[in-house]
């Protein structure tokens, strides 16, 4: 054997060896036992999978319950990924307070969470540490916000998208005209600041209002609005009812406006 051909055999057996072990490592940061199957959107940002672990996508932020666009964002994900299997690939943390998984889901080699974004239907929501995309998702969303696509056709509404509903207990336990206090709304802040809602309305199907008077709530927190009567405080008011419930058990239509009457909730069940 000549020189030259020992040397292309020892150059070709290296290039092997190095093929193989780059295939046997695994990618960083990426879930890989491999593909793992969504098998429900539980909303714009949150999927279910096989095995019953929630996951939460991770740098974004989609309308919720009630408000502008959040049935449109649900349905826009359930297209994405409802039903396939996807690469989940984490960043910093793993867990949110909620235990559900934090990741980026990837399917096709595509970022389901830039693409919800660059869409309309979710802000860029960054918190460290967990940066990884954070320059691709500013990218995404000012696409979005440029070409007036989804949650920025909205973006004139004041503090529109603050105010959310976390928990509706429309059917209180037993008669509700007798417990009227077990028919509640829970309502979230989810901006970073506090938001006063002084002189916001809240109605029903029939126009039942409530009308909030000098009330403030705190960022990132909650408080309930029961039916009611009762001692108002920093988390909890009252409708003041004493006779007659205000949601029906088998439907209605909720609808909340600002001080200037913009609609900023409305929730049909």
């Amino acid at each position: 054997m000549s020189r030259y051909s020992l040397i292309i055999i020892l150059i070709v057996l290296f290039v092997i060896v190095v093929s193989i072990v780059f295939v046997m490592q695994p990618q960083q940061n990426i879930d890989t036992e491999n593909l793992v199957l969504i098998t429900r959107v539980i909303d714009g940002d949150t999927v279910e999978l096989e095995n019953e672990e929630r996951v939460r996508l991770l740098g974004i932020d989609t309308p919720e319950k009630g408000q502008l666009l959040y049935s449109e964002a649900s349905e826009r994900l359930r297209e994405l990924v409802e039903g396939k299997s996807v690469l989940l690939e984490s960043d910093q943390t793993n867990r949110d307070k909620y235990d559900r998984l934090l990741r980026n889901v990837i399917l096709n080699r595509q970022n389901i969470n830039i693409l919800m974004v660059k869409e309309g239907y979710a802000f860029a929501y960054i918190i460290e540490p967990d940066h990884r995309y954070e320059s691709e998702l500013r990218t995404a969303q000012s696409y979005a916000h440029d070409n007036n696509l989804g949650i920025w056709q909205y973006e004139s509404i004041e503090n529109g998208f603050c105010i959310g509903i976390s928990w509706f207990q429309y059917n209180a336990a037993g008669d509700d005209n007798e417990n009227l206090n077990g028919e509640y709304i829970e309502f979230r802040n989810k901006c970073t600041y506090p938001l006063e809602l002084t002189g916001w309305k809240l109605s029903d199907a029939t126009e039942k209002t409530y009308v909030f008077d000098s009330f403030v709530i705190e960022n990132k927190t909650t408080f309930k609005l029961y039916t009611g009567s009762g001692e108002d405080s920093e988390t909890k008011l009252y409708w003041g009812q004493i006779i007659q419930a205000v949601w029906n058990n088998d439907g209605d239509h909720l609808q909340m406006r600002n001080d200037k009457n913009e609609l900023v909730l409305d929730y049909e069940y």
